[in-house]
């Protein structure tokens, strides 16, 4: 039995102030600090825990301050006095209605955005504050055990979905990671005082006071809240950094969730786990509202010595929705709250406790009805993406956009249900649908209003797009533009391109299964060479941002009545850079330690399998640039009895032709397209940061670099002579 004396433990404050932090900490602090400090970002996070935890301590003395019983709002009274304490805490009512109703509009937002597109922002935000009302109602003990008891529940799920994405991380894109420069450090401190005022939000621990079973452990508790919450910070920054790079990162509304939406759960049982992983920022960010809505209604009530919750906590739910409602209507309010938050509300939150004891020294001289509630509405949030019925929507696996003279061309490959449920139907069962606009974004528009039923782009694999259509610059810059803004596309989609998408999307006629799932198994499956990753719709959107990188992209082509890929399309730096050979995109792979495995056959007909491949790169010292490959292929010959000599003689020939291919073709795409094969620009922070800052950017670099390539050859022959 648990007792109800409106008292709770210290590992219920470490909980509720770990929601308090970490909900919009990860919502909102990667693309600010991506965009303010470029690569320092972790090191302004550092910055910010510290300071957590500075402050924690600080208010560790105030509270030592209190007298036994003494709420945080009589301490200011008495310390200030009536007047200046009745001030003080007007301040912290206006603080905690701005904070809660930028964090309804949060949570209204991120539910639409990424949840329940079609639903009203408005009924939403009621929706959550309604509960939050009743919450409160329910006094902190109820309110405190329910969050006790999901919070690893909700944690769990999120490291597992942590290290899932840690797999994908490009290791270089960390660095560099300290500031250098006068300039650098300017923003990293800015930024690490940005970092600092998400994690001053423990300041609500201050009205805690009266509620702790152990008041002076509340400290404790809270520098606990700042480590854990400033960990999982620093873990996420990292991934979505080594992943999406700054730039990417900045331009992304809610980066951390954009990330849940690309990870791919091993055995793919599972498509929607970001619709899942929502579900941590809706405990996390509805923590945050209901403890604004609670210090708000013990505040105005010791202001006006109201005995009455339900009056107060209706008109301050009421503002918030206001408030929210005003941030959703209007950017210019929302752009201001977060710089009153900034500016005002976080120097405020510090100040008030210092002057307190600066004041002091010289002085001195319904838990079960409320979680029922709470389950009941997230399982209406949580009951699929959208109330729209499944029969309303279509799911294309494919699409194709392409250039018809002045318009575009947009093609859908729908799994046609009815045609999998009959057993002796077609296997690839697929339906066509043709769009055909002025523009992308006009097209994708017409769908609902030419049919009854809505697209729904979760189940879609790969994406083809036109090389003519690629090539308007205005058109390929608004298609980005609307899919990245929309988020209209998943991240993950596979891209390909092609002289015409629709012509090769109609190859489906030929294949044993949705042109969708062939071209998806078609990557995965090929046997001359095994890549580690493919190009998605993601690696694009990070490209065109950070704009440091070279992307090979499958060209599709028509042999036999199949697609096959004939070609790759670079682009480098963000820049389209044209059509490039197989060979050549192997040889580039290979240089980056992209590819698994490879054959070929020599001329003498000597048919080679390496079956594993080892790559190191590293840059010269000094004032050129000079990239260093390293190369060890495991290789084994398809051919009989092989001597020793034998053997070192086919691993000097396999050397030299790797040798000499690397040198060739690194030239030849380097002085005619401006490629850099090895992709090595990003790396070049790890190893030398001044030569980094010197470049800025790709083109500059590849003016100035050069290649050397070593190759090892280990030959794993069964048949050996003596």
């Amino acid at each position: 039995m648990y007792s109800k004396n409106n008292k709770i433990s210290t590992r219920q404050i470490f909980r509720l102030l770990t929601y308090d932090i970490l909900g919009v900490g990860t919502l909102l602090l990667p693309s600010l600090l991506a965009g303010k400090t470029a690569k320092n970002g972790m090191a302004a996070l550092l910055l910010g825990i510290i300071g957590g935890i500075l402050f924690f301590c600080l208010m560790g003395v105030v509270i030592r301050y209190l007298d036994q019983e003494e709420s945080y709002q009589k301490f200011l009274k008495r310390c200030f006095g009536n007047v200046s304490g009745t001030v003080i805490l007007i301040c912290y009512v206006l603080y905690y209605l701005c904070l809660g109703g930028y964090t309804a509009y949060i949570f209204g937002d991120l539910m639409i955005t990424d949840l329940l597109k079609e639903e009203s922002f408005y009924w939403i935000v009621a929706g959550i504050l309604g509960l939050c009302v009743y919450a409160i109602a329910q006094g902190i003990e109820g309110r405190a055990r329910v969050y006790e008891i999901l919070f690893w529940f909700l944690m769990i799920p999120l490291f597992i979905m942590l290290v899932l994405a840690a797999r994908d991380i490009e290791v270089f894109r960390l660095f560099p990671l300290y500031p250098v420069n006068k300039r650098e450090v300017h923003h990293w401190l800015l930024s690490g005082y940005d970092s600092f005022g998400i994690f001053s939000l423990g300041g609500l621990a201050l009205f805690l006071v009266p509620f702790a079973a152990e008041q002076k452990a509340i400290k404790k508790a809270g520098i606990k809240a700042v480590l854990f919450s400033g960990g999982v910070l620093l873990v996420l920054y990292a991934i979505l950094q080594g992943i999406f790079g700054v730039k990417e990162t900045a331009a992304l509304k809610y980066p951390a969730v954009t990330l849940m939406s690309m990870i791919q759960i091993p055995g793919g049982f599972f498509e929607r786990q970001d619709a899942l992983m929502v579900a941590i920022w809706f405990f996390t960010v509805f923590a945050l509202l209901g403890s604004s809505l609670f210090y708000v209604t013990e505040t105005v009530k010791d202001l006006l010595h109201h005995k009455s919750d339900t009056i107060v906590t209706g008109a301050a739910a009421l503002c918030f929705w206001c408030i929210g409602v005003g941030c959703y209507r209007f950017a210019e309010f929302s752009r201001l709250l977060q710089k009153v938050f900034i500016c005002v509300g976080t120097p405020f939150i510090v100040t008030v406790p210092l002057l307190a004891i600066c004041c002091m020294q010289w002085k001195k001289g319904g838990k079960c009805l409320m979680s029922i509630l709470f389950i009941s509405y997230s399982a209406f949030l949580f009951s699929g993406c959208s109330t729209m019925e499944l029969e309303n929507r279509n799911f294309p696996l494919a699409m194709g956009v392409d250039k018809r003279e002045d318009d575009c061309l947009i093609t859908y490959k729908f799994q046609n249900l009815s045609a999998i449920a009959d057993e002796n139907a077609k296997a690839s069962g697929s339906t066509d649908f043709y769009i055909k606009e002025n523009d992308f974004f006009t097209g994708i528009s017409k769908y609902a209003n030419d049919t009854n039923k809505i697209l729904d782009y979760n189940h879609l694999k790969v994406l083809v797009l036109s090389k003519e259509f690629i090539s308007d610059v205005d058109a390929f810059k608004e298609f980005l533009a609307v899919c990245g803004k929309e988020e209209l596309l998943a991240r993950n989609t596979i891209l390909f391109f092609a002289d015409d998408a629709a012509e090769i999307l109609a190859l489906d006629e030929n294949l044993d299964t949705a042109v969708g799932s062939y071209l998806e198994e078609m990557i995965e499956s090929r046997e001359d060479y095994k890549l580690k990753d493919t190009v998605t719709l993601g690696d694009l959107y990070n490209d065109r941002a950070n704009k440091e990188q070279l992307l090979l992209i499958p060209v599709l082509s028509e042999k036999g009545g199949l697609p096959v890929i004939s070609s790759y399309y670079a682009i480098s730096g963000g820049e389209l850079k044209g059509e490039v050979t197989i060979n050549e995109a192997m040889l580039s792979y290979l240089v980056q330690g992209k590819l698994k495995k490879l054959s070929f056959t020599l001329d003498d007909h000597t048919a080679i399998l390496v079956k594993k491949i080892s790559t190191h790169g590293s840059f010269s010292r000094g004032e050129d640039t000079v990239y260093h490959s390293k190369i060890t292929l495991e290789a084994a010959a398809e051919q009989g009895e092989l001597s020793e000599s034998e053997e070192i003689q086919l691993e000097n020939r396999i050397r030299r032709l790797f040798v000499a291919q690397l040198v060739e073709n690194s030239r030849k795409l380097l002085e005619e397209q401006g490629i850099d094969m090895t992709n090595s620009f990003y790396k070049l922070g790890m190893y030398d940061r001044e030569k980094y800052q010197r470049y800025k950017t790709l083109p500059q670099y590849i003016k100035k670099m050069g290649y050397t390539f070593e190759v090892h050859v280990i030959l794993l022959n069964e048949h050996r002579t003596v």
